[in-house]
C-alpha cells in the first residue's frame, strides 16, 4: 500500500534547487506524523497534493524572504492561498513566483516544474446531472494544492 508519506518522499526524491530541497524537508517533518500510515486512495491523493502545494509555498515564501522555509510563517502561507482572488488569479500568481525563481513552466524537467503540473492541474465538474452511474462522493475537481490545503487544516495540520 502506498501511503501519502511515500508519495510526498518520491516527489521529494526527484531533487532540485537547495532551497526546494530544505523546503520538502520541512513538510515531510511537519506532515510526516500526522499522516503516518495514511493510505494515498481516496482522498490521499488530494492531501499528498496539499502538502506538495505546502512544500512549494515554503519554497516560494522562503526565497521571496530570504528565510530558510522553517522560518516561513502560518500567516505568509495563509495570505498566498489569499481567499479574495479567483482561483486562476491565484495560479498565475504562483506561476509568475516560479517564473521569477527561473522555473520555466515548459520544462517537464525541472523537478519543482514537474510537481507544480501534477498539483495545480484543474480538475473540472464534469458536465451532465449526477445519477447512478456518478458516485458523487468519489469525484474530484478543483486543484490539488487548493483542495488539499483545506484537507490538511482539516485534519489539523498547521504550522
Amino acid at each position: 500500500m502506498t501511503t501519502v508519506v511515500d508519495q510526498l518522499r518520491a516527489w521529494q526524491a526527484m531533487g532540485g534547487p537547495e532551497l526546494w530541497t530544505k523546503a520538502w524537508d520541512h513538510t515531510v517533518l511537519l506532515v510526516e506524523g500526522p499522516l503516518d500510515g495514511r493510505s494515498i486512495t481516496v482522498d490521499g491523493g488530494v492531501i499528498a497534493e496539499g502538502a506538495a502545494g505546502l512544500a512549494l509555498a515554503f519554497y516560494l515564501l522562503a526565497a521571496q524572504h530570504g528565510v530558510a522555509p522553517a522560518e516561513v510563517t502560518d500567516e505568509q502561507v495563509q495570505a498566498l492561498y489569499a481567499d479574495d482572488v479567483t482561483a486562476d488569479e491565484r495560479q498565475v500568481n504562483w506561476e509568475r513566483r516560479l517564473a521569477v525563481l527561473g522555473h520555466d513552466l515548459a520544462d517537464t524537467g525541472d523537478p519543482v516544474v514537474h510537481v507544480w503540473r501534477i498539483i495545480s492541474h484543474n480538475h473540472q465538474t464534469p458536465p451532465g446531472s449526477y445519477d447512478d452511474t456518478l458516485d458523487f462522493s468519489m469525484t474530484r475537481w478543483g486543484r490539488g494544492y487548493t483542495a488539499g490545503m483545506v484537507k490538511l487544516r482539516g485534519i489539523g495540520i498547521s504550522l
